[in-house]
């Protein structure tokens, strides 16, 4: 079974990583770079072989969806080539430090869909 950006595989270790993208490597074959959220928000990240990798999930977004995105709060539209999801940023009211505030209307966003997986998905 192969691996794609956004899945997450396990390790020998236990520990879930999500696929953050793939590399090649000096042997000629590719290596994935993997990510993971710590317990105190910060991340780990690093590179292993993609022939060590073991599938645990490939996480799937229905159609309007609610997700977040950097804690926006946004709906799910689609994926695209490259392991780019579109989303749809709500629209938000920001206030500033003058008392006023900024309308932000909807927006369409792309995230990598790794890191859409990462804030939306327990890894």
């Amino acid at each position: 079974m192969t691996v794609a950006v956004g899945d997450i595989v396990m390790l020998a270790t236990g520990l879930k990583y999500c696929v953050l993208s793939f590399v090649g490597n000096a042997h000629g074959g590719q290596d994935a770079r993997l990510i993971r959220k710590n317990s105190d928000g910060s991340f780990t990240a690093f590179t292993k072989s993609a022939d060590y990798l073991v599938p645990a999930e490939t996480p799937v977004f229905a159609d309007a969806e609610k997700v977040t995105v950097n804690g926006l709060p946004g709906e799910f539209m689609s994926y695209e080539a490259d392991g780019v999801a579109r989303v749809m940023l709500a629209p938000q009211r920001r206030a500033l430090s003058h008392g006023g505030f900024v309308e932000i209307q909807a927006a369409v966003c792309r995230v990598s869909r790794a890191l859409l997986v990462l804030e939306n998905r327990k890894v």
